[in-house]
């Protein structure tokens, strides 16, 4: 009762509390983050071992399973998986929900560190990571070119477009796939190195002392100090052939010139073995994943990436880049439906009031409860962390319906007092008092519903929980304009009205309320009168609904068409990746031929 006092006492506070309130939820529409889902935490690390040549059997006896053991007992831990590939050991360490990741993956790696001396040499060090659910690239840019091939592809993605894309605000990274990687090889001749009594250690290790960058020192100079530095690193396969594996020694008095590695072996400008084959319409090409920063926009990364992508520097007119992979398409038309909806919802709600108020002022004051509402929902959304996602918007969605029923309440009483004959201030103030605790009391037990969210743990609360939240917060916020907004607009505005003065179609519409007025109350006295009946027609249609529950299928998530599909192919171990392609060659055909 006191809001309502404050409301008419201070018209110009209330006023001025809207306004805040609509600025503030502009300001926070625009910084929200828009996602598909929320923020799934799932408690998962996993520790990758890479182990080249050796088999699966070997993979698991002598690392999968001494990892197992040393982070089974790590505290919090759920179950611990594995799988054990060819060359590669995964680890997945399932964790209980609430257990804090940063401290079990430290916890972790002072395990694995704990037992490294007892695994097998020559493996690379093992490394974990957490599982994170943003890890899916929200775009991938495919970089092809018809006068390019893959190593300078490979090149230009790598030097000249990722660094650009990785400036671009909300990025995390982008990691070049698929071309040709740059490696100098030194191919060496066994017979060569045996007529000079040489093994391929000493090429080896004459390479890797001559490829060097290692600091010198200071050089001072008069008033200058300078930074002095060797620089030994070959850029060119000239330089490398002339390396000396042994110097000019003398033999039975006859001097004998200096091996070099140009002697032994045969110094080409190559590429490293290719594991990864990217193909973009047929040629082959490169792509970076790019990936975005926990919390940042995912439609407003992917729109400053397609802004940035034909503005980028150094890119030569024959290359093309274009995303072959969009995130944010789904999360658009997901979104897009659901503001689609809520609209209707609201429209569809404000011509309901309209038609059984008969009232166009009446049916304003109500409907200001719904803008006000839902744009004061999204500042407690952006201050409690939240997103606007498909469970978010579907919970404004739901809740657009409820948001009027606080203010219909209200005005309906309002409009009672003033056909009665009371003036307008103690109209108001007679209708808010009598209303109050009621109004107060259906917005309690309709969140107290939602509160049992709070017990749910694990993915469930994830998802749930904003969307309790958002309609708590929604229906929170309609009771405080019910109780300020709405009689301060029915003092300045509404007008007493009598059923008797209506004319036309207003008339035409009370005389129809009316007579369902009546056929309700006919249909009120008969329920009365047979009430065994009745509560045996309602018990025995509930027992039909259970009978039918056994006939509704259950799943995580329903289907949805994100309008792509990916296909997945696997060929037997061992198979060359030249082989794999030409799969990938006749997948492409037949995927065309369907398509057209």
């Amino acid at each position: 009762m006191w809001l309502t006092r404050l409301a008419l006492r201070n018209p110009v506070l209330i006023l001025m509390m809207s306004l805040m309130a609509l600025a503030l939820g502009a300001v926070s529409v625009d910084r929200l983050a828009v996602d598909l889902f929320p923020d799934i935490s799932i408690p998962l690390i996993r520790v990758a071992t890479f182990y080249t040549g050796a088999g699966p059997v070997d993979i698991e006896k002598s690392i999968t399973v001494p990892i197992e053991r040393a982070v089974s007992a790590s505290p919090g831990v759920d179950r611990v998986e594995s799988v054990s590939k060819q060359g590669v050991s995964l680890v997945s360490v399932w964790f209980q929900f609430g257990t804090n990741l940063d401290n079990a993956q430290f916890d972790v790696s002072q395990r694995i560190s704990q037992i490294l001396n007892t695994l097998p040499p020559g493996i690379q060090q093992p490394f974990n990571i957490k599982f994170d659910i943003t890890n899916i690239p929200v775009v991938q840019v495919a970089v092809g070119s018809s006068e390019l091939d893959e190593k300078q592809l490979y090149d230009l993605a790598y030097n000249v477009v990722e660094p650009q894309l990785e400036r671009i605000p909300g990025v995390a990274s982008a990691t070049v796939g698929g071309g040709k990687v740059r490696e100098v090889q030194v191919q060496v001749h066994r017979d060569a190195l045996r007529a000079r009594s040489l093994g391929v250690l000493d090429v080896v290790n004459a390479v890797r002392n001559s490829n060097l960058l290692l600091p010198s020192g200071n050089l001072r100079a008069g008033d200058r100090d300078y930074n002095v530095f060797a620089n030994t690193q070959f850029e060119h396969t000239k330089p490398l052939a002339d390396v000396i594996l042994r110097p000019a020694i003398e033999v039975g008095g006859r001097q004998v010139p200096p091996v070099r590695v140009g002697d032994v072996a045969r110094i080409e400008d190559g590429t490293q073995d290719q594991s990864e084959i990217v193909r973009i319409n047929g040629q082959r090409g490169v792509y970076l994943r790019v990936l975005k920063q926990p919390g940042a926009n995912t439609i407003k990364v992917v729109d400053s990436i397609r802004a940035a992508l034909p503005n980028l520097r150094g890119v030569p007119a024959n290359v093309k880049l274009q995303i072959s992979f969009d995130q944010s398409s789904y999360i658009r038309a997901a979104v897009k439906a659901l503001e689609h909806e809520a609209v209707q919802g609201g429209l569809l709600a404000i011509l309901v009031i309209l038609i059984f108020l008969v009232s166009f002022r009446a049916t304003a004051i109500v409907a200001v409860a719904i803008p006000l509402s839902i744009i004061a929902t999204f500042v407690l959304l952006f201050f409690t962390g939240n997103t606007l996602n498909v469970f978010t918007l579907g919970g404004l969605a739901l809740g657009v319906g409820r948001l009027v029923d606080d203010s219909i309440v209200e005005l309906e009483n309002i409009h009672r007092h003033l056909a009665l004959g009371q003036d307008r201030r103690s109209a108001v103030l007679a209708a808010a008092q009598e209303v109050a605790m009621p109004i107060l009391v259906s917005t309690i037990t309709t969140i107290v519903v939602f509160f049992p969210v709070l017990f749910l743990f694990g993915i469930a609360r994830n998802l749930f929980l904003p969307l309790a939240l958002t309609i708590a917060f929604a229906l929170i916020m309609s009771f405080f304009v019910s109780r300020t907004v709405t009689p301060l607009l029915c003092l300045q505005i509404l007008r007493a009205e009598h059923a008797h003065d209506r004319t036309g179609v207003a008339g035409w519409i009370v005389r129809r309320l009316e007579g369902m007025d009546d056929a309700y109350a006919r249909a009120l006295r008969w329920v009365l009168g047979h009430r065994a009946l009745t509560v045996c027609g309602i018990l025995a249609f509930f027992v039909l609904s259970l009978g039918i529950k056994r006939f509704i299928g259950t799943e995580f998530f329903p289907d949805t068409d994100e309008s792509q599909f990916t296909l997945l192919y696997k060929t037997p171990i061992g198979t060359r990746v030249e082989r794999t392609e030409q799969v990938a060659t006749r997948l492409e055909d037949a995927v065309k031929k369907t398509l057209g």
